[in-house]
C-alpha cells in the first residue's frame, strides 16, 4: 500500500509539472510546486489522514522512501518531526528518474511522436480542409506542448481519427455509405458511431462546412451517409445509358437519381429550360413544382451543404444547361444560405444568381424574422469578407444593423 501512495504521491507532481510554464518552455521545474500535506489543517492529498495512524504511517514512509531515492523533498510539520509532514515537492534535479521509476512515458515524448504522425499525414493530403486542420493541429501542440484539448487523449482513439480523415482525405470525390466506411477503417459497422463520429463531425464543421449544421450534414459534405443519397429534381430531363434513354419530363412532380445512375449515364436537359432553381428546404421545393414552376424551368432540391456526390450532380446539370439558362438558387435569408450560395458559386458555376434573398424578403415577411446574438452577427460579418457575394452585400448588411434573419419556410405563409 505504501509504494501506492507514493507511485500517486510522484504521478500528482508530475501532472504538475507537466502543466507548469517550465514544461512548455522545455525547462526543468524552475519553482517548486509545493504539496501539502498536512497545513494549517488543509491537504493538496486527501488520503492523507492525521487521525488513522496505519494511512498516516503508510503515506510517512511511501514518502521517505521517495525523497530516498531522490525524486523528491520534504518537511515536517513544526513540532511534529517524525510524525506529520507539512509538505513535499518534486526535486527538479530527478525529474527524468521519476518518470523511469513509475514506468510513465513523460508528456513531451509522447507530444514529439505525435508531432511526427501529423507532419507524416500532412505530408500525404493534398485536401484542404484535412491540411488546415493537420495545421493547427501541430501549431497548437508546437505552443502548448500538450494534447489535451486538441486530441483524444487514448493513443488508439487519436489512429482511429487519423485513419478516418485520412481515408476523406483521399477518397474526397466517393460516397460511402457510413457502416460500410466504418468497415473498411475499423473492421466493426459500428465502430466509427460509437467513438469517432461525434468528434470527427466537429472538425468538418470548422474546416470543410464552417457553419453550425448537424453531424450527418457535416459528413454528407464529406462523403459519409447514412444511405445513398438520392437527388430530387422536377423538369425536363432524360439520362442516356448504354442500353437506352430515360425521360423523366412526363413526370408532373420530378423523380430523383442516384450517383450510380450518373456515372453510368449521360444527364441532358431539354432544350427548353431557359431557368434552373435549386431550392435548399424540402417544403418550400415541394410547394414550387407544386404551386409555381413553370414548363421552362428546372427545379432541384438541394437540401444543406451540397456532398461530393451531389456536386457530381449538379456539375452534370451545368454541363448540359441550354444556352440562355439561368441558374438561380433559393435558401434561407441566413449565414447559412448565403454561405451555401458562395459555395455554388466557387465550386459549380460563377454565375448563380440569388433569388429571393434580399432586403425586399426581409421587409415583406418582417413578423417572421429571427433575431440573434452577437457571436451570429460576427458569423454574418464574416460573410462581407467573400467577394463571390459582393453583389449580396446590401443584404447581409441590413441584416446585421437590424438584427433579424428569415428562413425559408416563412414564405410559404
Amino acid at each position: 500500500m505504501g509504494n501506492d501512495y507514493g507511485k500517486q504521491i510522484l504521478n500528482i507532481l508530475l501532472d504538475w509539472y507537466e502543466n507548469s510554464p517550465a514544461y512548455v518552455r522545455g525547462q526543468k521545474p524552475s519553482r517548486r510546486s509545493i504539496m501539502r500535506l498536512y497545513d494549517g489543517g488543509k491537504t493538496d492529498f486527501l488520503a492523507y489522514n492525521i487521525e488513522n495512524h496505519q494511512i498516516r504511517n503508510d503515506i510517512n514512509h511511501a514518502v521517505l522512501h521517495l525523497e530516498g531515492k531522490g525524486f523528491i523533498k520534504y518537511q515536517w510539520m513544526p513540532g511534529q518531526q517524525e510524525h506529520i509532514l507539512a509538505k513535499l515537492w518534486l526535486n527538479p534535479d530527478a525529474v527524468e528518474q521519476a518518470y523511469d521509476w513509475l514506468g510513465r512515458r513523460p508528456k513531451g515524448d509522447v507530444v514529439e511522436e505525435l508531432l511526427l504522425q501529423l507532419t507524416t499525414l500532412i505530408n500525404q493530403t493534398e485536401t484542404n480542409w484535412a491540411r488546415r486542420w493537420l495545421e493547427d493541429t501541430i501549431e497548437v501542440i508546437s505552443r502548448k506542448r500538450s494534447i489535451g484539448a486538441v486530441m483524444p487523449e487514448n493513443h488508439s482513439e487519436r489512429d482511429d481519427l487519423f485513419k478516418a480523415v485520412s481515408y476523406l482525405a483521399n477518397n474526397a470525390e466517393i460516397e460511402t455509405l457510413e457502416r460500410v466506411f466504418s468497415m473498411r477503417c475499423y473492421g466493426d459497422s459500428k465502430h466509427f458511431e460509437r467513438l469517432i463520429k461525434a468528434r470527427l463531425a466537429r472538425i468538418l464543421r470548422k474546416y470543410l462546412v464552417q457553419d453550425d449544421c448537424s453531424d450527418e450534414d457535416a459528413l454528407r459534405l464529406a462523403g459519409i451517409v447514412p444511405y445513398p443519397e438520392q437527388f430530387a429534381f422536377s423538369g425536363s430531363l432524360s439520362i442516356v445509358f448504354f442500353h437506352g434513354t430515360l425521360d423523366f419530363t412526363l413526370l408532373p412532380f420530378g423523380g430523383t437519381l442516384t450517383i450510380d445512375d450518373i456515372r453510368q449515364g449521360r444527364i441532358i436537359l431539354g432544350q427548353n429550360i431557359r431557368h434552373i432553381l435549386s431550392i435548399e428546404n424540402r417544403a418550400n421545393y415541394i410547394d414550387y413544382i407544386h404551386k409555381a414552376k413553370q414548363n421552362n424551368e428546372f427545379v432541384i432540391f438541394h437540401g444543406g451543404q451540397f456532398s461530393p456526390a451531389k456536386r457530381i450532380f449538379l456539375n452534370a446539370i451545368v454541363s448540359s444547361m441550354p444556352e440562355g439558362c439561368v441558374f438561380s438558387h433559393w435558401g434561407d435569408i441566413d449565414y447559412g444560405g448565403f454561405n451555401m450560395l458562395a459555395r455554388l458559386r466557387r465550386e459549380i458555376l460563377p454565375t448563380i444568381q440569388p433569388w429571393r434573398m434580399n432586403q425586399n424578403e426581409l421587409t415583406q415577411y418582417t413578423q417572421f424574422t429571427v433575431g440573434f446574438l452577437d457571436t451570429y452577427r460576427k458569423r454574418l460579418a464574416s460573410l462581407l469578407n467573400m467577394p463571390e457575394l459582393s453583389d449580396c452585400y446590401s443584404c447581409i448588411e441590413y441584416m446585421i444593423k437590424a438584427g433579424v434573419r428569415l428562413e425559408q419556410e416563412a414564405m410559404l405563409t
